[in-house]
């Protein structure tokens, strides 16, 4: 990230712990990974690290994805401004057979047609209506995607639909953490996540002496700094309530 001044690297955080707790760094890879599990926990994924690249589309139509990737945020491909038009997400695409060099053939049934009915016609598709497109009130006129998509996340592969026409996809995903790099989370998020770290460290140690008590104290701990930083990171303002109003309503016949 190119500005940290509101973020805090998690190895700091840990730094932090070890010294509250009077533990050793011998500790660090453990806490590490508790740290890991916290950001999770507290919804913070969008925090690990978010790469774009630019991928080959195999013959197969398929895309393969780095393996420490976690999930794929959006993929799409480039116009003449170096802006990203997104593919939109289409969970009809099977991710049957996504890894065999015949997938195509796999996944492609023509019988259908015996059934007297087009299956792949228009009225199978929104806004479709006496043999035309229509735009509908009071709804979205939808948007200029040129194409869909769907991520196996099991295999690594994204698998576009048919008609997709571009040698390359523009792939912007989460990459899972690495020992050695550096991690930054929001500032506001300092205390629950050495909450968080004094919890899960010493839960085993815990029950192990019966001291059921204090596992509920150091969880209950953790729950509360969580919900005060979840407060105090995104803070309600009146303004942006004000233009979200703005911006959803929509013109509509009403009755």
């Amino acid at each position: 990230m190119g500005n940290h001044l509101s973020m805090i690297t998690l190895d700091s955080i840990i730094s932090d712990y070890l010294g509250e707790s009077e533990r050793s760094n011998h500790r660090y890879k453990k806490v590490f990974d508790i740290s890991y599990r916290g950001m999770d926990r507290m919804g913070m994924a969008y925090f690990y690290q978010v790469l774009t690249v630019k991928l080959p589309v195999s013959s197969t139509l398929t895309v393969t994805v780095p393996g420490r990737c976690l999930d794929v945020i959006k993929a799409g491909v480039l116009n003449s401004e170096g802006q990203v038009v997104s593919l939109y997400i289409n969970n009809k695409i099977t991710t049957y057979a996504d890894l065999l060099p015949n997938r195509i053939s796999k996944v492609e049934d023509n019988s259908i047609f015996n059934w007297g009915l087009n299956a792949n016609g228009g009225w199978y598709y929104n806004y479709w209506a006496n043999g035309t497109y229509n735009n509908l009130y009071g709804i979205p006129s939808g948007a200029p995607f040129i194409g869909s998509y769907t991520y196996d996340s099991v295999n690594g592969v994204i698998v576009l639909d048919p008609n997709y026409q571009f040698d390359y996809l523009m792939v912007e995903m989460l990459l899972g953490p690495l020992d050695g790099e550096e991690y930054y989370i929001p500032v506001q998020f300092r205390e629950a996540m050495i909450a968080w770290i004094w919890w899960r460290d010493n839960k085993a140690i815990n029950v192990k002496r019966g001291s059921v008590g204090i596992n509920r104290d150091l969880k209950e701990e953790f729950g509360s700094a969580l919900r005060l930083a979840l407060r105090n990171y995104s803070p309600f303002r009146i303004e942006e309530a004000h233009q979200s109003s703005l911006e959803s309503t929509r013109l509509t016949i009403k009755g």
